[in-house]
């Protein structure tokens, strides 16, 4: 009898610690730690990804861009400035709130809030009102039509708050308290070091099939890459090394995966100092970058040169575009010295420390150097660069913009003078500019749109406030145990599919 039960005891203890029996945990790599957990304190796409887990929308896209129920099962346009959006019934923040059209108020009211001073206040700029029409009816009602409100609300920003969590945590929402009713919890956030999410099993779509992801932002590429070797991460969802993909594409022991991103890469240039704020040396400065060089050496030709601010994927790009500014040294020295400049300039090119953007700043700055322009590079960290660019850093910065699958969402954010101090870094101002791209959200013909952005984009083509470098393909890679998983164009792929196998 003693035997019989030592043996139940072993054998109950060894299933404990089993691995089939362990918790299963998804652990993701990423450039850079998040800035926060509160969707309206963010623009970043690190952030983005764990936010997108753990919140819900009143709509979302799929992996083609395409709108698609969230929160919201069905919607209509009584007329044309007014979005009817008809609530799921059942669901429950993870407090165990019930979500209800209150908290859509709440949610929105708060964004449009200038105290909040939310980066992304600029996807409901034509939002007048929210109503509450019963628990589980909202109505918004817009200044003037505008045509891209489910894609501006398909952005995380815009996900959906819970009232009582956000002013109970005070202060602390986003860094100790965030409450979504998404497929994943939010459980703790070590700054620095990881975040901790845990499956949300009461999720209206059902139980994500793993039970904890696990992000760590992760700057060095050659850290990530060793990290998923040696079997400390699963799951790098992109930003994969180019100069690694390829060798990593003929490894069986690994998954890969690419697809078209919808994120333009760019030199941004400061249009408020001199000489950046003459249009003759930004003219300069863009026929002086070979930029399919560049995409040859950087992305191992996993991407384009970029035909303007918009990527090809994004609805509203001018497919009759032609290069923006073709290879010319000559010709960038000949409007150089037309700027009264033929003596050159010197100008600073801030990055992070990424491998893609630091050797696509070595190549500018040599290519500059040809025109007689003297560049020196400045590495910054990642939020650094996110918050000094805002506010107007005096130079050029590397960054890229992915927006969303209308070319409101591709434009507006970065280039109106509305968002000048947040989204809009170069600076710039130009009324023309502005009317187009307001006429452009407010016409609810898409062919007639079309025509209003294709005259938007060939203006900012030649005012060019950024070096229009790259459209790159996402690369990922991943363990072969993960399963399920897909990149998105935006960078923002949904985990609640994703497995492990044995």
């Amino acid at each position: 009898m003693k035997v019989s039960r030592a043996i139940l005891m072993v054998s109950a203890l060894l299933l404990i610690l089993s691995p089939a029996a362990l918790a299963s945990e998804l652990r993701i790599a990423q450039v850079a730690d998040i800035a926060s957990m509160d969707p309206q304190k963010v623009n970043d796409v690190y952030s983005a990804n764990v936010i997108r887990q753990v919140y819900s929308n009143l709509v979302q896209v799929d992996e083609n861009m395409q709108i698609i129920p969230d929160l919201a099962e069905s919607w209509e346009n009584p007329d044309n400035l007014s979005w009817v959006f008809h609530l799921r019934r059942g669901v429950a923040f993870h407090n165990g709130e019930p979500v209800t059209a209150a908290d859509v108020k709440f949610t929105f009211d708060r964004l449009k809030d200038p105290s909040t001073a939310a980066p992304g206040a600029t996807h409901l700029k034509e939002v007048k009102s929210v109503e509450v029409i019963d628990d589980h009816t909202v109505k918004l009602v817009t200044a003037r039509p505008y045509a891209p409100m489910l894609m501006s609300l398909s952005r995380y920003e815009t996900a959906i708050l819970n009232r009582k969590a956000v002013e109970e945590a005070g202060a602390d929402y986003g860094s100790k308290v965030a409450v979504g009713c998404g497929p994943y919890r939010f459980t703790s956030w070590s700054r620095g070091d990881k975040v901790v999410l845990e499956r949300y099993d009461e999720y209206f779509g059902g139980p994500a099939k793993i039970d904890r992801l696990v992000y760590r932002g992760i700057p060095e590429d050659a850290t990530r890459l060793i990290e998923l070797e040696s079997g400390g991460i699963d799951l790098i969802p992109a930003n994969f090394p180019y100069a690694e993909f390829v060798n990593f594409q003929g490894n069986k022991g690994f998954k890969t995966y690419t697809c078209p991103a919808m994120a333009t890469n760019y030199l941004g240039l400061d249009v408020a100092v001199k000489p950046l704020d003459n249009k003759l040396a930004r003219q300069a400065i863009n026929y002086a970058v070979d930029k399919q060089a560049i995409v040859d050496a950087v992305y191992f030709g996993l991407g384009m040169p970029a035909r303007g601010p918009l990527s090809p994927v994004i609805w509203g790009f001018d497919p009759n575009r032609g290069d923006a500014y073709p290879y010319n040294p000559e010709k960038a020295r000949e409007l150089l010295a037309e700027a009264g400049l033929a003596d050159g300039f010197d100008m600073t090119i801030f990055c992070d420390a990424r491998t893609e953007r630091t050797s696509t700043a070595e190549l500018i700055q040599a290519y500059l150097a040809d025109i007689g322009v003297r560049a020196s590079i400045e590495l910054m960290e990642w939020s650094a660069l996110l918050s000094e660019t805002a506010k107007g850093i005096g130079g050029g910065f590397l960054l890229g913009w992915t927006g969303t699958g209308d070319a409101d969402g591709g434009l507006v954010p970065i280039i109106h003078s509305a968002n000048i101090g947040s989204s809009n870094r170069f600076r710039y101002s130009n009324k023309n500019l502005d009317d187009l791209l307001d006429r452009g959200g407010a016409e609810l013909d898409q062919d007639a749109r079309l025509k209003i952005y294709a005259e938007a984009q060939e203006l900012i083509v030649d005012e060019c406030p950024l070096l229009f470098l790259a459209v790159q393909e996402i690369t990922a890679a991943s363990s072969k145990s993960v399963e399920g998983f897909r990149p998105y164009p935006n960078f923002i792929p949904p985990l609640h599919g994703v497995s492990l196998s044995e």
